[in-house]
């Protein structure tokens, strides 16, 4: 009934037996000017003696009336655009700046032409000549796509209107206005086919049971991108400007667009990907926007420590690494528990940071934390701390786990960067070293020591290097009686 009366009040016609009657009303001043036409289209068809001919004559008032029809648009959309000109200048109200940017009133102004093209063509169809009833079809058709045309445009403004003023959250309701788009042009589709059928909308519409299946096909992409819309509106869980990464996918960048359909990410190497919404749903994503609120950003990140490097430490070795700066009193203090008989390396009743004065690892993993804690861009209101985890093939990993100050991506890597260098170059200070595989340079080391050559004009010797070398912090040093066996091959020789 609701797509009935659209067409009726569309068409000005009413619904009977027969289907739609295509008419519109006219009043005496509108017969008069008809009245004009056809004498004019006869006197032409006289002129050239063809006053007989009503299929010409319905071509020759059809042309007149087109002629007419254009020349009253004209007038109108000239009158309206100034009016809109002028309003424009005195009025600074952003929905009507909208309408004006996004063409609305000139879209509308395109009614005009067909409107009045129909109130004239009516009176040829007393003969109901076949050529006058289908071009009055086709210029209803006509106005239902320019009338389509210029309400999705409304729609469009409406849209960008609460978007930039309401959705201060930027939720992903784009959706929404395609659906109404969609509803508007399925409308108008019904509408035309009413009228090139001569059909009631209504027993169209009553037809599309059949084709429900058919439909639901079509439009499976659009239903199910409303429905995740719709969630993902529901939950907060997605905004434009978002930093997202989907799962199964290379997408990881900004969502810079969430339509009916897609979301366009705009990926960080200057691509853009788009997925369907409801594979955010199905598949799952990360959302990066609560980290970047928050200011901070994760550091997690592993050193491979070669595990022959872990030795006993001695007292005399304590003493040595009292030196390394922020080691001096907490050593002192360990070892003062120590004598006391007070072990504590896990929650220190004196706030010294968890480690041991047992182990090199464990002592430069209490300087790790010592020097997190004084470090000015770690973020000292979350979590922090340094572990090992379990051995592997390449060496035992010890896990750093903090936070920054600042999800700045930039500023990050440069906090990442500056702290793994630093721990890089001190960890040789206690006679730690990174697990690394070996190289050809490392076999041709090996060759050149095993002959009993000098050790210290190398660089970058690995350690152990040999068995029962000296300690890790003498690192290099070859074992003793090399030299010694090296000079008596010489002079024996």
């Amino acid at each position: 009934m609701l797509l009935n009366l659209i067409y009726i009040l569309a068409s000005g016609g009413k619904i009977g037996e027969a289907g739609v009657g295509l008419h519109v009303e006219a009043n005496e001043n509108t017969y008069e000017i008809a009245r004009w036409l056809m004498k004019f289209s006869h006197s032409i068809l006289k002129t050239f003696g063809l006053s007989g001919d009503s299929v010409l004559y319905v071509w020759v008032y059809t042309i007149l009336v087109l002629i007419l029809a254009f020349s009253i648009g004209y007038v109108c959309k000239w009158c309206i655009l100034g009016i809109v000109r002028l309003v424009s200048k005195k009025v600074n109200y952003e929905l009507f700046s909208l309408l004006v940017s996004a063409d609305f009133f000139r879209k509308l102004c395109k009614i005009v032409p067909p409107l009045v093209f129909l109130i004239f063509i009516e009176f040829t169809l007393s003969t109901r000549v076949t050529l006058a009833l289908w071009l009055t079809r086709i210029t209803w058709i006509y106005v239902i796509f320019t009338i389509v045309i210029a309400v999705n445009s409304l729609v469009s403004v409406i849209w960008k209107h609460v978007d930039s003023r309401e959705n201060t959250k930027h939720l992903p309701l784009n959706g929404i206005a395609q659906l109404v788009k969609g509803i508007v042009w399925i409308v108008a589709v019904i509408i035309v086919v009413a009228i090139l059928f001569d059909k009631s909308p209504g027993s169209l519409l009553a037809g599309l049971g059949a084709f429900a299946a058919v439909l639901m096909l079509i439009f499976k992409d659009s239903i199910l991108g409303v429905v995740a819309g719709v969630q993902l509106s529901e939950n907060d869980s997605l905004h434009v400007g978002d930093w997202i990464k989907v799962h199964g996918t290379d997408a990881n960048g900004n969502v810079t667009e969430v339509s009916l359909t897609s979301v366009k990410i705009e990926n960080f190497d200057k691509t853009v990907t788009t997925v369907p919404p409801y594979n955010l749903i199905s598949n799952g994503f990360t959302n990066y926007n609560t980290m970047q609120r928050s200011d901070t950003r994760r550091i997690c990140r592993c050193l491979m420590i070669d595990a022959d490097s872990v030795v006993f430490l001695t007292d005399e070795m304590l003493e040595k690494f009292k030196k390394i700066p922020l080691m001096e009193d907490f050593i002192s203090e360990k070892m003062a528990q120590r004598a006391s008989g007070k072990v504590e390396d896990v929650g220190n009743s004196a706030g010294l940071p968890n480690g041991t004065i047992d182990t090199n690892l464990g002592l430069f993993r209490a300087y790790v934390q010592m020097y997190l804690s004084s470090n000015k861009y770690i973020s000292h209101k979350d979590t922090c701390f340094v572990s090992t985890l379990e051995q592997t093939g390449g060496g035992i990993p010890l896990q750093v786990y903090a936070f920054t100050n600042t999800s700045s991506w930039i500023d990050y890597e440069a906090i990442q960067d500056t702290i793994f260098e630093h721990l890089l170059v001190i960890m040789t200070q206690f006679g730690l070293y990174v697990f690394e595989n070996a190289s050809g340079r490392d076999e041709i080391l090996n060759g050149y020591l095993e002959t009993g050559n000098r050790s210290d004009i190398l660089f970058g010797l690995p350690f152990p290097l040999y068995k029962n070398s000296l300690n890790p912090v003498d690192t290099g040093a070859l074992p003793k009686g090399v030299n010694k066996i090296r000079m008596e091959d010489q002079a024996s020789s």
